[in-house]
């Protein structure tokens, strides 16, 4: 008999996709699983929607590091979430949930212990998130990206408390985000075969610093490279503003070569992501799990920029320096300067070091992470 699996999550690409790929990994080792997603926020809704993933809404009181009037509601969302959870489970009864952290599981994760439902999560960073420490407590297991996460769900030093949860799979990889086709996506973007090409991506809501850097370097990387760059939504309108300025004032010099050598999108989706990695020699990216784990099973090499601690709680650090151990040039978001970009791509670029590195940064990837943690949660 087919088992019924809920899946939980929310927020941006990070949690998103991963989530989608253990649903699409689901559906391929067991055609009659029966699949409902729960969660909230339109970027998930749009997504699940695009894979036919059935799906119901839920709110969720997320704790900020500032105060605002969400900040006051908070506690309301979340005793709303435990009642729409506690109806939603109860109707649903499924045989297992898994959820990919963050503050929206944490309500449909203890109404599962209610219920005496086992709760599978997934922490995508190295140094897990307040949300996963308290799902910890009454998750069956926790998957993990990262080997150095498995402490913070392991028994305590004094050998006291519960055997430890954590299960290292890595971090779940849509399969057509690794399946794009070269000649065709040469042809979708206008490129030639024989100039090299760099992404680059803040993730599915952009990265503001990164923006403005690119925008600094524009000049000598279209000169040089071909650029593929996803700038986010919000910021799509200005950096546009931007490229169409340099265009005009370079029209008789440079403005030819941003033309010829330069694409701007607000977001890729998986598809066009897949095809723009087909197509790309050096990535830029953020730090996140989802963009370093993509970046690992596709072996490219990579320019990683972490969102600093002024804007996070330094999960991006923390992954990139463990992804720099396997080749990946990090830099600091202070330290970005259309010079060191540059020299940072070139060097990359070098026969040699490309190949070395290539081959490193492969060995981090987990490419069956989605399969491994389906088979899990069918068994």
């Amino acid at each position: 008999m087919s088992k019924r699996i809920l899946l939980v999550g929310g927020g941006s690409g990070g949690h998103v996709f991963p989530l989608i790929a253990v649903a699409e990994a689901l559906r391929t080792a067991d055609a009659g699983v029966e699949l409902l997603v729960l969660g909230n926020g339109p970027f998930l809704a749009d997504a699940v929607t695009a894979a036919g993933l059935p799906y119901k809404t839920v709110k969720a009181g997320k704790l900020r590091r500032y105060f605002s009037f969400w900040t006051f509601l908070a506690p309301f969302q979340a005793i709303i979430g435990f009642f729409q959870s506690l109806w939603i489970l109860f109707v649903y009864m499924p045989d297992a949930i898994f959820t990919k952290g963050g503050y929206t599981s944490i309500m449909p994760s203890f109404v599962a212990r209610l219920y005496f439902i086992p709760v599978y999560t997934h922490e995508s960073d190295s140094v897990p998130g307040l949300a996963n420490k308290v799902i910890s407590k009454v998750a069956k297991t926790v998957f993990t990206s990262f080997e150095s996460t498995a402490k913070y769900f392991s028994p305590r030093p004094d050998g006291r408390g519960k055997p430890g949860k954590a299960i290292l799979v890595g971090n779940p990889v849509r399969p057509e985000l690794l399946t794009g086709d070269k000649a065709v996506a040469l042809q979708q973007f206008n490129f030639l075969a024989d100039k090299k090409t760099i992404l680059v991506t803040g993730g599915s809501q952009g990265a503001k610093r990164i923006n403005e850097a690119i925008l600094e370097a524009l000049v000598p990387l279209v000169q040089n490279f071909q650029i593929i760059h996803q700038c986010g939504d919000s910021q799509y309108e200005n950096v546009k503003t931007v490229v169409d300025q340099y265009t005009k004032e370079g029209e008789n010099s440079y403005g030819p070569m941003i033309s010829a050598n330069y694409r701007l999108y607000p977001f890729l989706n998986p598809q066009d992501m897949g095809m723009a990695y087909s197509v790309t020699d050096i990535i830029i990216s953020r730090g996140g799990a989802s963009n370093l784990f993509e970046i690992a099973s596709l072996g490219k090499p990579a320019i990683i920029i972490p969102l600093s601690t002024s804007a996070s709680r330094g999960d991006q650090i923390d992954n990139a320096n463990e992804f720099h151990k396997y080749g990946a040039v990090v830099i600091e978001e202070a330290n970005i300067t259309p010079h060191i970009i540059v020299n940072q791509i070139q060097e990359l670029l070098e026969p040699t070091r490309y190949a070395e590195v290539s081959a490193k940064i492969k060995t981090f990837a987990k490419p069956n992470a989605a399969q491994n943690i389906a088979q899990i949660l069918l068994q």
